[in-house]
């Protein structure tokens, strides 16, 4: 058995300290097994003195103490620890740095608001298919921003404000009223004064690493009644953003900490923090928000790894071959069963013009299918369908995610899901995932029972019938199709008899 390394990656943060452990598998996959946050706020108070309180070093340092004992019982191999804004700004913070070193062993980096800037973009978008944008991430004390084209950063500046300083230049436990909001939007547009390239990301897409976007994410999904639990590559328009800002302004501090998506520790200081993510969109006309559920820790993993060869070209790709790799699927049959489909779809697509299908949705359905059998044989299109859409597969959108996991459901009527996705997908899309599930059944028993490849097969569409010819097969064969194939529900779908041919 192949003994994988475990690394510890630390983010030092000036609202939190959190680490998480990650198992590396041979091929430079990652999986975390471990993810501790404690809310230290240690860079609050900050902008006073430029020192950090005497109670926050403690805390912090006993944070990490505990922290490295995690280590030790997880048998981490190696422990990258980084340090932030709050760090970064401190004239006392190199007495923690010591202490942190003497009494642990970990040496603790602190970012330059730039490298800062730098990790949380590759975090994001060597996770998300996305060719330009803006990143940002909003700590407790600095608002880093990325402008990036075709995958690769072009600027990036670091702002010296963040959610624990904001919530320090005016009341945002309570109610805000309208004169502290007024002051706090006119601050953060200051701020962003010293950006030179506002006009070169005019209409860009918003990609949002951190606590706060995430909790933006998750408020609005509560307000919509979403109905996937999932943040990475969820998208918020500005007018969904300003929607959150308002449902929370007017609320006292218990009361947003009943909100359903918003952190209870950061109740006190999101609102502060949501209003500047909603300037930043308004200030530089950007097109939508996007979380990512991957910001600086995978940013400083990636980098690490990228030291051992891993380089990241395409993020679905990437992801795709880590789920392969963590799942242990022989891909060889996969491979056949994607051709085999795709050739149908081909086939079918001059009279029938799937729209809504992707090579992305093509590769999950086909690979990740039958994934649902390690749980349990009955029902294992159902286990499947969840898996797909609980993986947490990198460089796919949500609704292509859905899309994958609908199909492999196969229509199944104990899976609520499509009445449940029913806002995602309008009727004809419905439709259109129906044929495609059938496709998938036709695709998986010519490989699993007839041993058929792409190559063994022709197809015909008629007025009244689709037609499969079928090569060096014997009439048993065709009535082994007929055993899986409901005719009925074929023709209710594609409004045309399935018939199987022997071309001889």
């Amino acid at each position: 058995m192949t003994v994988r390394k475990r690394i510890c990656v630390m983010d030092i943060g000036s609202n939190s300290i959190r680490m998480v452990i990650y198992e590396i598998t041979p091929n430079k996959s990652f999986i975390p097994i471990e993810d501790i946050k404690e809310t230290v706020r240690l860079g609050e108070g900050i902008n006073e003195k430029k020192e950090l309180k005497d109670e926050k070093i403690k805390l912090a340092l006993k944070t990490i103490q505990l922290f490295k004992k995690v280590c030790l019982r997880n048998n981490v191999d190696e422990i990258v620890a980084f340090g932030t804004a709050a760090l970064r700004i401190a004239s006392n913070g190199e007495q923690l740095l010591k202490d942190i070193l003497l009494t642990t062993g970990i040496d603790v980096i602190v970012f330059k608001g730039e490298d800062e800037a730098y990790f949380s973009f590759e975090g994001a978008v060597n996770t998300l298919d996305i060719q330009e944008g803006v990143v940002i991430d909003l700590g407790g004390s600095s608002l880093e921003v990325v402008h990036f084209k075709n995958r690769e950063a072009l600027e990036r500046v670091s702002l010296n404000f963040g959610a624990v300083t904001l919530s320090e230049f005016v009341n945002l436990k309570d109610k805000l009223s309208k004169k502290d909001e007024e002051r706090l939007r006119e601050y953060i547009r200051e701020q962003f004064q010293i950006v030179q390239w506002k006009e070169e990301i005019k209409n860009l897409p918003l990609i949002g690493v951190g606590g706060t976007v995430r909790n933006i994410g998750g408020v609005h999904l509560y307000l919509h009644n979403y109905p996937l639990e999932l943040l990475h590559n969820y998208i918020v328009n500005v007018d969904g953003v300003k929607e959150v800002v308002d449902y929370l302004k007017d609320k006292d501090y218990k009361q947003k900490q009943d909100v359903q998506g918003l952190s209870k520790a950061r109740a006190d200081v999101f609102i502060g923090a949501a209003i500047a993510v909603e300037e930043v969109l308004t200030y530089f006309n950007l097109k939508e928000l996007i979380i990512s559920g991957y910001g600086i820790r995978e940013g400083v993993l990636y980098e690490r790894l990228s030291e051992c060869g891993k380089v990241v070209k395409d993020p679905f790709e990437d992801g795709f071959k880590e789920i392969i790799e963590i799942l242990d699927l022989n891909t060889n049959p996969k491979e056949k069963q994607h051709k085999i489909f795709k050739k149908i779809c081909v086939a079918l697509n001059e009279k029938y013009e799937f729209k809504g299908i992707s090579e992305k949705v093509i590769k999950v359905v086909t690979y990740l299918y039958d994934i649902g059998k390690i749980i349990n044989y009955t029902n294992y299109p159902l286990h499947s369908a969840y898996m797909i859409l609980n993986l947490g597969i990198k460089g796919i959108e949500q609704k292509e995610l859905v899309a994958s996991a609908l199909i492999v459901a196969r229509g199944n009527k104990k899976y609520k899901g499509l009445e449940k996705y029913k806002e995602i997908f309008k009727d004809e899309e419905i439709e259109e995932l129906m044929m495609l599930s059938k496709i998938l059944n036709i695709t998986n028993i010519f490989y699993d029972d007839l041993l058929l490849e792409e190559n063994n097969f022709d197809i015909e569409v008629t007025k009244d019938e689709i037609i499969f010819y079928i090569k060096e097969k014997d009439e048993e064969d065709l009535k082994i199709i007929d055993l899986f194939i409901s005719q009925k529900k074929f023709v209710n779908t594609f409004d045309r008899k399935l018939k199987f041919k022997l071309n001889k």
